[in-house]
């Protein structure tokens, strides 16, 4: 899976989690929580959505990975990476 992928997988998360964001104003670098109203219910149903759907563990000190979209990409990116070489 190449980072685009990621990408638009990890918006139509993002949309499913808070469905009042509209993909194309998130600021990839920007924290969720500044550009939108994406509280800790949010973000912990998004790191459940991005775990099960990638697969992927997510410990709770992973959580600040999680907080812009662009970071969530490389988070992603580098478990799907890891996961592959085990």
């Amino acid at each position: 899976m190449d980072r685009n992928q990621i990408h638009t997988q990890l918006l139509a998360l993002l949309t499913g989690v808070a469905p009042d964001i509209d993909p194309d104003t998130v600021d990839p670098v920007r924290n969720l929580r500044d550009q939108f109203d994406f509280d800790s219910m949010d973000a912990l149903h998004f790191a459940v959505a991005v775990s099960e759907t990638f697969g992927i563990e997510i410990a709770e000190t992973d959580a600040a990975a999680l907080a812009n979209l662009q970071s969530a990409e490389q988070f992603v990116e580098q478990r799907l990476l890891s996961k592959a070489r085990t």
